[in-house]
Parts: structure tokens; C-alpha cells; sequence
């Protein structure tokens, strides 16, 4: 079996999402065990906010401008879609070296991508993280396999953007260093 850069991307995103998926029990000191509802929202409470919004070069009516190093570009107000439509985000590099974040949504956030993507031909989807535009993909054809994939400059971004993305503890800021994985904590 020859073993292809897309094979290696494939088994490297899917051995991320399952190493991504390992989490450690929260603790109580009420000496009660923590549930699953109180690990999602310590979680949720310390992940950062992931929001699309549909995105265009025009101003237009009940858009907001949003100021980008070639000029502006003009967002909706409310996201069309957030991290609870996702489903896996993972850093991947395809034949060319080029470095992409892909992107996986559950299948009703799959379906809003396949209606909102249909809509808005020619205009982008704009990826927001903490208040923070991260990317803008203009949207060329309807995005209806229920995945998204957008370049970005290198593989140390996407491996932070797809942390962020995936609510990863300690997702550095963009632009910082990324932080050495926490050594695993010895039994007693």
C-alpha cells in the first residue's frame, strides 16, 4: 500500500479529532463526580465563539463593515452558523503543500451550509472567532457535502484555528506561541 499525502492527511485529521475527544474529568469539591452537562459547559464557557457570517464586498442595507488589510468587507449582523453545527475542524495539507483547515458540519448544520452557500453565490462566508475575522472564503458553488475547507497561510495557523474552532483548552491567541501539551498526570 503506498502511502499518499492525502491518506496521511486523512489518518492525521482523524487521529487529531480522536485525540481532541480525550478529556479529563472536571472536579467537584463538593466531592460529588461531574456530570457530561457540566463538563460541556465548563467547556463551552472557556471556548471561544466560533460564528459564520455570510459576507459580501458592497456595502449594502443592515450590513456592518468590517475593516480587512485590502479595504472592507460588509457582514450580516446575526451568524448563519456556529460551532454547534460542526461536527470535527482539523489543520490539513494537501499535494501542493498548501495548508487548509477543513471543516465537517452535523447534518443540520449541513443543510444550512447546502440553503446559505445556494443563496449566496459569490459572496463569502466570513469565519469569526472571538470577535476576530479569521477567514473569508468567497463562495464559488453550493456547499453541499456538509464541508468546508479554506486555505490559510501556514501549518501552525491551521493547526490553531481548528483548536480554536474545536473549543480546545488552551488554544493559543493568533499570532502567539503555541503552548507544549500538558504532560499526563502521574497516578498516585
Amino acid at each position: 500500500m503506498q502511502l499518499t499525502i492525502r491518506k496521511l492527511a486523512y489518518t492525521l485529521a482523524f487521529s487529531t479529532l480522536v485525540l481532541a475527544g480525550c478529556t479529563t474529568a472536571s472536579k467537584k469539591t463538593d466531592g460529588q463526580a461531574a456530570t457530561p452537562a457540566d463538563q460541556a459547559s465548563s467547556q463551552q464557557a472557556s471556548a471561544a465563539s466560533v460564528e459564520f457570517y455570510v459576507a459580501q464586498a458592497k456595502a449594502g442595507d443592515g450590513l456592518m463593515e468590517v475593516k480587512v488589510p485590502d479595504g472592507s468587507l460588509y457582514m450580516q449582523r446575526q451568524p448563519v452558523l456556529t460551532r454547534a453545527d460542526l461536527t470535527e475542524a482539523a489543520a490539513l495539507v494537501d499535494r501542493q503543500g498548501q495548508n487548509f483547515v477543513g471543516l465537517r458540519f452535523t447534518e443540520a448544520g449541513a443543510r444550512k451550509l447546502n440553503d446559505i452557500s445556494s443563496k449566496n453565490i459569490g459572496n463569502m462566508l466570513a469565519l469569526v472567532i472571538d470577535r476576530e475575522l479569521v477567514a473569508a472564503p468567497r463562495i464559488a458553488e453550493p456547499l453541499n457535502r456538509g464541508v468546508l475547507a479554506f486555505g490559510v497561510p501556514s501549518a501552525k495557523a491551521a493547526s490553531e484555528i481548528a483548536a480554536k474552532i474545536r473549543g480546545d483548552a488552551g488554544a493559543p491567541a493568533a499570532g502567539a506561541p503555541a503552548a507544549p501539551a500538558p504532560k499526563p498526570a502521574s497516578k498516585p
